[in-house]
């Protein structure tokens, strides 16, 4: 890709997975299952799935890079158990596209949702079923995070116009802000707490979780929230602090001149205005890199297109896996 009179180098469509770097004797679960996940791809040589469905090198990729970038080592060893208790390469291969649809496709399928309703889809789940909440509730839930984060979009910097007072710098940014949830209610966030190693008494772990809690809002404007919950841009610890690198992974992602490169959460009130959860954040950026390492998230965003554009199904049967696909993450969503 090229900008200006400068070359802008597109990422790799995947990263390869590397030799497994667990010690055998020291975590014997996680060596013999990343072992498992590798063997996956050279058995994926000459072998095809079913239509619609995840290449089984994907499959590796997926299962191997969720070991490697999981939150905590509870949440590692949860998926190395899930991997280790498969009897086969085939069961490998579907427990890979349940995860690609648990990890990666409910995060992108809130974005989606948030696209054809105008920004406000995370309001409720559909049905009003858990995670749901009211209009007023998130309103309230974001003026709160609005005035923690000083009208801005933490990840653009961006002023909510609506809050402008005053004369502004010449060179600032106005752009209408909404609160954005790290994780969002599309989720099955009884699998994502077990990987991001949640406590049993977290929040997000009740019965009926409320997904606009101060700890799991950002205040964004409108490309950047569709970003973040598409898994385009996330936020890596740095420091002590509550302070974040803002990263993305492809270079057209919200271009450098458009965000900042940290982002800074602080508030006078932890009582009414928490700044955001680092394990949320953390298991966001998690499945981000998970979705980009492995080649999943342009494998989600083709399946999406095609459900787009699929209004036949084909003769031959051909396009009976992208359906299948379709209604699995939608009851999963």
């Amino acid at each position: 890709m090229i900008r200006g009179n400068s070359v802008i180098h597109d990422p790799p469509p995947f990263v390869p997975l590397p030799d497994n770097m667990f010690n055998r004797q020291a975590h014997p679960s996680w060596h013999g299952a990343y072992a498992r996940c590798t063997q996956l791809f050279f058995w994926a040589v000459g072998r095809h799935p079913p239509p619609g469905t995840a290449s089984y090198d994907m499959c590796s990729r997926v299962l191997g890079h969720l070991i490697l970038e999981a939150p905590t080592e509870l949440g590692r060893d949860w998926v190395c158990k899930k991997i280790l208790n498969c009897p086969d390469e085939h069961a490998l291969a579907r427990l890979a596209q349940k995860f690609i649809f648990t990890f990666i496709g409910a995060f992108k399928a809130s974005a989606a949702r948030s696209l054809s309703s105008g920004g406000d889809s995370a309001l409720s789940t559909p049905g009003g079923g858990e995670g749901a909440t009211s209009h007023s509730d998130y309103e309230e839930k974001r003026m709160l995070a609005l005035k923690r984060d000083a009208y801005r979009c933490v990840i653009t910097g961006a002023l909510d116009p609506a809050f402008a007072t005053g004369t502004a710098p010449a060179n600032t940014r106005f752009a209408a802000t909404e609160a954005t949830p790290v994780i969002p209610p599309s989720v099955d966030i009884r699998a994502l707490s077990r990987y991001a190693g949640f406590s049993t008494d977290d929040p997000l772990c009740d019965p009926t979780p409320s997904f606009y809690r101060l700890e799991n809002v950002l205040t964004l404007e409108d490309d950047a929230s569709g970003e973040f919950r598409d898994l385009n841009v996330w936020l890596e610890k740095i420091g002590h602090a509550d302070q974040y690198q803002i990263v993305t992974w492809h270079p057209s992602t919200l271009p450098a001149s458009r965000r900042c490169a940290t982002a800074a959460f602080t508030t006078t009130d932890s009582g009414t205005r928490p700044v955001p959860a680092v394990r949320y954040l953390r298991l966001h950026a998690a499945c981000a890199r998970v979705a980009h390492k492995s080649g999943a998230a342009t494998y989600i965003d083709a399946l999406a297109r095609d459900i787009t554009s699929l209004t036949v199904l084909a003769e031959d049967g051909s396009s009976a896996g992208v359906l299948a696909a379709a209604l699995s993450r939608i009851a999963g969503a």
